[in-house]
């Protein structure tokens, strides 16, 4: 019997392991998540301040499938203040979070049967995006002797009659890798040629741990980019993303935005246009400061204790770890840390096939104590043998 669509969809295991820590025992100690990417920051308060405004002002309606205007042309300011790069404000388009954007990217570029190369590792959704919209996600394995950098010959040889698009991420979740705009550019040029599309998750954009990153807009105006303000600003409940978006495209995304979505929510778009503000930029850029710091506790810690990490994160807030030396079932040993120890970290399984059963990711935005605390019980968790 084939499966629908609906069934194809694979469950999200992160989910599952914080399921599992709320059903600890009543007593037992608070858990110590090293699960979920959120930073454990408040929302910065001119955004909150903004939001409050506009609450005041009692007039929260509809905007535009694609956004307020005032937003895209803040957003667009940006690139050009950060990056020089030129972004027509009709090509932004703002998006409910940055999985609406990646869902109304793949709706675009992708039918039916069509094929979509998407990395391994790589952020789960993403295969599951391209399965919803009726599409076959294609694992593009890389490796971390090459940094987890897809190769362009990779893409080549993988790329079929089928295949109509190719999903990256610089900075990757969950490896914290980066792709070179050298190769950003040739991947870019390569897919294009064979009348298909590049589509970059820059969500991490902004959370350089190693200095400035540039957006892949700079090499290619044909690329599709895909951004949020969630992790860059605190902002993962407000649900806000956006898409810059090629210019043969923009007509196709406000269609489908119109229909799928109607529009994003007033009250977060009108928040977020303070986060382009010069306070707020100084509170985000201490942000990541902080993130540097914490990277600076837990990976170390973690390697000290026998997790081994194949490639240093250079962007964005996780650690992709191997811990065959620890365990030969990462999603049982995700299981036990939670039961015993009451420390959660996502399995490998969701995040790749290839070696789903040696590795975990560990998301490091927790306050340093905290981290210090979820290192001793790992190790007291090790020790016992558990």
């Amino acid at each position: 019997m084939m499966m629908s669509r609906a069934e194809a969809i694979r469950p999200f295991y992160v989910m599952e392991i914080m399921a599992r820590a709320q059903r600890r025992p009543a007593g037992a100690p608070e858990v110590v998540s090293m699960v979920v990417g959120e930073p454990d920051f408040p929302t910065p308060e001119p955004i909150v301040k903004a939001a409050h405004e506009a609450l005041n002002e009692n007039r929260i309606r509809y905007t535009h499938a694609l956004g307020l205007d005032a937003l895209r042309q803040a957003i667009a300011q940006d690139y050009q203040d950060r990056d020089q790069i030129h972004v027509p404000m009709h090509r932004v388009g703002v998006t409910a979070g940055a999985s609406a954007g990646l869902l109304l990217s793949l709706a675009a570029v992708l039918s039916a049967g069509d094929e979509l190369l998407v990395t391994d590792p790589g952020y789960p959704c993403n295969r599951q995006f391209a399965l919803a919209v009726g599409a076959i996600p294609k694992p593009l394995v890389t490796h971390a002797e090459h940094n987890y950098q897809p190769r362009l010959e990779a893409i080549q040889k993988a790329w079929g009659p089928k295949t109509r698009a190719v999903l990256l991420a610089s900075p990757a979740n969950p490896t914290g890798a980066i792709v070179d705009l050298e190769s950003i550019q040739a991947i870019a040029q390569w897919v294009r040629s064979k009348g298909g599309w590049l589509i970059m998750d820059e969500i991490y954009l902004r959370l350089s741990l190693q200095g400035p990153l540039r957006s892949a807009l700079s090499v290619s105006h044909d690329i599709i980019s895909v951004n949020s303000f969630s992790k860059t600003y605190a902002m993962t409940g407000w649900r806000l993303g956006w898409v810059v978006i090629p210019e043969a495209l923009v007509g196709v995304m406000e269609r489908l935005a119109q229909n799928l979505f109607i529009s994003p929510p007033f009250l977060s778009q009108q928040a977020a246009i303070a986060a382009f503000s010069p306070e707020t930029r100084r509170i985000a850029d201490g942000y990541r400061e902080q993130f540097l710091r914490q990277s600076k506790v837990l990976l170390p810690g973690l390697q000290a204790l026998g997790f081994r990490l194949p490639v240093q994160p250079v962007g964005g807030f996780y650690g992709f770890f191997d811990v065959s030396e620890l365990t030969d079932d990462s999603f049982r040993f995700c299981e036990e840390l939670c039961d015993h120890a009451g420390v959660l970290m996502a399995p490998g399984r969701d995040f790749t096939d290839e070696k789903a059963q040696t590795m975990v990711r560990v998301s490091f935005p927790k306050s340093e104590p905290v981290l210090q605390e979820g290192l001793l019980r790992i190790q007291t968790f090790l020790a016992a043998g558990a």
